[in-house]
């Protein structure tokens, strides 16, 4: 009777063991495809932004092309897409800091 309970014993043990390395695994798993996603998430918007910066950059040749055809110059367009920066806050600071809002001089275009 000892012997088959000292057989239980180790068989649960071994299935406790057998359990929380599976757990384990799909955590990796999971830390692993989110990292992924975050990665891919990245890319895509890196992607948007540049396609972003080629159309802004194509329009405004076609501005500057039918300016000219008409006799005129356009002044250089603003910086509507400026290259990316590291954050200069932390995301704990408060929201009143964040509160600055910058408009552009859009007189030169009037």
């Amino acid at each position: 009777m000892e012997a088959l309970q000292a057989r239980v014993e180790v068989e649960t043990k071994q299935r406790e063991e057998m359990e929380t390395r599976m757990e384990d695994m799909i955590q990796q798993r999971v830390v692993a495809e989110r990292q992924n996603m975050e990665e891919e998430q990245r890319r895509t918007m890196q992607r948007i932004e540049e396609e972003n910066r080629l159309r802004m950059d194509q329009m405004f040749q076609y501005m500057q092309n039918f300016a000219s055809s008409m006799g005129q110059t356009l002044p250089p367009p603003p910086v509507l897409f400026p290259p990316s920066q590291p954050p200069t806050t932390t995301p704990n600071q408060s929201a009143a800091s964040n509160n600055q809002s910058e408009v552009p001089d859009l007189s030169q275009w009037f």
